[in-house]
């Protein structure tokens, strides 16, 4: 079976990225991803999420999401890098796509996306 590749729509924006934009917003997180993330030792305050309620599309059936500190989500460091990011959740991993499509807020989330409409 092939397996489709799904090609970000410029790759080279996400490289040269240090706002992260991407996740100012918070990042909606499966339990299981939960789970594993509080697994990991870090030196941050918590909650590092709170609970949004069931939700069939996430494996588990719930939905949770990252915390926010100084407006951005609670795993971003001061230069915007994400501190799990070897284990960052799947919406994360997956970003601009959300289930195989272009996510419906990209041209809201990605820093180049915004920076090029303003031309």
């Amino acid at each position: 079976m092939k397996k489709n590749i799904i090609k970000h729509p410029n790759p080279h924006n996400c490289r040269v990225c240090n706002k992260g934009a991407c996740c100012a917003e918070g990042v909606e997180v499966d339990l299981f991803e939960v789970a594993r993330i509080l697994k990991k030792p870090l030196s941050l305050k918590k909650p590092w999420f709170y609970f949004m309620g069931p939700d069939k599309e996430f494996p588990s059936g719930f939905k949770f999401s990252t915390t926010l500190r100084k407006r951005r989500c609670v795993f971003q460091d001061s230069r915007f890098r994400c501190r799990i990011y070897e284990i960052r959740p799947r919406f994360c991993a997956e970003f601009p796509f959300e289930n195989g499509e272009k996510a419906p807020y990209y041209h809201i989330l990605c820093h180049h996306m915004k920076k090029s409409r303003k031309k």
